[in-house]
């Protein structure tokens, strides 16, 4: 198992209010990878941080090292050289509650492709197909690529923003409580694509949910204060992941 994401001594603040402090974490390639820890305690704006979204809020400041494997090379996520927005697109992200662009189904991923990467007609097409196919959705609409992205069920819209991810190709995939809004058979749904999907990508994501995170987690940490004010995360091993009372215990203990 080889290391796709290095965070070392990272601390997060926003308008003087520390919400991450001195925090260093290791992600594994592949996954899933689960981030579990108390509402509050920073877990949204440590992946936000991996792609460098915080710095879109007001009053961010960022310290410390993130360092993404990408393209069989170490980049630097802070190093001045490195563009934001190129970084979100080898690193992409899917919120809590489904956000499709209030235009078509077939919009919300032409115009991203069209506007980020200038991609002809042709291939935005191609892959806008192999991204819907990806996310198991195609079938589901393609007779209805042209209707209000709004007319999906909620899966489907959530599927449809995994769907726009997927289009730019990223090596590194952040989901933020991604069934959060779903009802149960749509939640299954996405779990179970995001099992097949880190078959191909580093899949690194929040749950609030312990039995989704038992169902998911081939790796999980749970991120907590520590005396003194710093973050600390605390890497849950494979007997107790695979032991649903002693994992309930440990997290009863740490959260």
């Amino acid at each position: 198992m080889t290391t796709a994401i290095r965070i070392q001594s990272l601390t997060v603040a926003f308008a003087g209010r520390t919400v991450l402090n001195s925090l260093s974490l290791d992600v594994d390639t592949g996954g899933p990878t689960v981030l579990v820890g108390r509402s509050g305690s920073g877990k949204t704006t440590l992946l936000r941080a991996l792609n460098r979204l915080n710095e879109c809020l007001p009053g961010c400041a960022t310290s410390g090292s993130v360092k993404l494997h990408l393209g069989g090379e170490w980049l630097d996520a802070y190093a001045p050289r490195t563009s934001p927005e190129a970084l979100r697109k080898r690193v992409g992200m899917v919120f809590q509650t489904p956000n499709p662009l209030p235009v078509s189904v077939a919009r919300n991923l032409d115009l991203p492709l069209a506007l980020a990467l200038g991609l002809g007609a042709a291939e935005r097409a191609e892959r806008a197909e192999l991204a819907l196919r990806e996310a198991h959705l195609w079938d589901e609409v393609k007779d209805r690529l042209d209707h209000p992205a709004q007319t999906l069920s909620g899966g489907q819209q959530q599927r449809l923003c995994l769907a726009r991810a997927l289009a730019f190709r990223p090596e590194i995939l952040l989901l933020d409580e991604p069934t959060a809004s779903l009802d149960y058979k749509a939640a299954r749904g996405v779990e179970e694509l995001l099992l097949e999907l880190a078959g191909r990508y580093t899949v690194f994501l929040v749950s609030h949910n312990l039995n989704q995170a038992r169902r998911l987690a081939r790796h999980m940490f749970v991120l907590r204060g520590e005396e003194g004010g710093g973050s600390l995360v605390e890497a849950v091993d494979q007997e107790t992941l695979a032991d649903k009372e002693r994992l309930l215990a440990l997290m009863d203990e740490l959260l």
